[in-house]
């Protein structure tokens, strides 16, 4: 995410602006907290399943797996970006009972993505820390370093950790991008180390501010891995659901059935955008909040602003559940996109042959393009970019 707090080099602006809908190897008060910790309480103990708990950090990113056998990895712990503080992964923590940590995989060096890394680690201990190496031209990079020093090992696409290794259904944690896989990235979101975990049948992807668009600076790397990862039960959205992420080949190729949205309330960002949160629908992807934001408006039956969710996978069971706040929501592993929803209206896309970009179907723009020129499709056309947060009459 950028933010003023991200520091970039002399020279380079901010890419979402308030207009703009790994490797593997405290306390609060008040109702609103009390709600928050009593979700953490309810988890606090390994309970046989695979547990990922996407944490309401406000405009920021963090989440902890425990694995059926005991063993814990943390992604990413941001600083909530409105609220400037760490007070809800620190309380998350103790609450969970966290003492130590097996793995930390860091996506990326901005802030919201490591800024509470000192603060937690002040009482919580860690084995190894998987990031991307290389350094990054800020004091909370050079925090994060501080407070990790000596447990660093930079990823490598192909790197793979195990939990519960001698079980007979191990956690596999594998890495399928970082530091853009080898491409000329200038911006810090595309550098972003993007893994899967796998157990079992079930799938999941966490890939920090991964960049799904050529624009603005950004390049895209989702479409590159998208066939590596395949089939998603659940993803969580890049880069805050940003205008920038998420785009159609990476969806049309993971098919994740929810996904789940870190966004804070009153975001300068327009985290979700509302582009974001379009191609997410046409493809059938149910989604889930940490919090309201300040961007797209939530679809009653598709978007859910959860707080803090709870994944728990039971393998022979073949499900996986879905917990925020007092309810509990069962999908099917390897379901299909849209499973718990009626289906949205087709994917099917229009462009002119002269034009550098191509509109959903349901675009009014389309309907300035004349007969000689039009041209549709059920799948995007290559060489073309996506019309973003288009105008509709649906």
């Amino acid at each position: 995410m950028h933010d003023a707090s991200e520091e970039i080099p002399p020279g380079r602006g901010y890419r979402d602006s308030p207009e703009q809908p790994m490797y593997m190897r405290v306390r609060l008060l008040g109702t609103a907290v009390c709600v928050f910790l009593a979700a953490a309480s309810m988890w606090a103990q390994a309970n046989g399943k695979l547990q990922m708990h996407f944490i309401d950090v406000g405009q920021g990113d963090g989440a902890i797996l425990i694995s059926p056998g005991g063993q814990t990895v943390a992604f990413d712990i941001g600083r909530d970006m409105v609220g400037m503080n760490c007070d809800k992964p620190v309380a998350y923590y103790d609450q969970l009972g966290i003492r130590k940590l097996d793995y930390l995989i860091v996506s990326h060096y901005h802030e919201d993505h490591i800024g509470c890394v000192p603060s937690v680690l002040a009482s919580v201990s860690v084995d190894h820390v998987e990031d991307r190496g290389q350094s990054y031209p800020s004091e909370f990079y050079d925090a994060y370093a501080q407070a990790t020093k000596g447990k660093r090992t930079t990823a490598h696409v192909g790197d793979r950790i195990v939990l519960d290794e001698t079980s007979p259904s191990p956690v596999t944690i594998e890495v399928f991008a970082v530091n853009a896989n080898g491409m000329a990235a200038r911006d810090e979101n595309d550098l972003s180390l993007a893994v899967r975990i796998a157990y079992g049948g079930f799938r999941a992807e966490i890939g920090g501010d991964l960049s799904g668009d050529d624009a603005d600076g950004y390049i895209d790397v989702e479409t590159g891995v998208a066939g590596a990862v395949g089939k998603l039960d659940v993803y969580k959205v890049h880069h805050h659901c940003s205008s920038y992420s998420s785009n159609v080949r990476w969806l049309a190729q993971t098919k994740p059935t929810i996904a789940i949205i870190s966004a804070g309330d009153g975001n300068a960002y327009g985290h979700p955008a509302a582009g974001c949160l379009e191609r997410l629908h046409r493809a059938g992807v149910e989604t889930y909040w940490t919090e309201h934001g300040n961007g797209a408006t939530p679809v009653p039956g598709w978007d859910t602003v959860s707080g803090t969710t709870v994944i728990s996978v039971d393998i022979a069971a073949m499900q996986y559940t879905v917990a925020h706040g007092s309810k509990t929501e069962p999908y099917a592993i390897g379901s299909r996109p849209g499973a718990n929803v009626a289906a949205p209206a087709a994917a099917s896309f229009a462009w002119s042959k002269l034009s550098g970009v191509y509109h959903y179907s349901t675009c009014d723009w389309v309907k300035s393009i004349g007969p000689d020129n039009l041209e549709t499709g059920d799948v995007p056309p290559a060489g073309k970019a996506l019309h973003k947060d288009c105008p509709t009459h649906r």
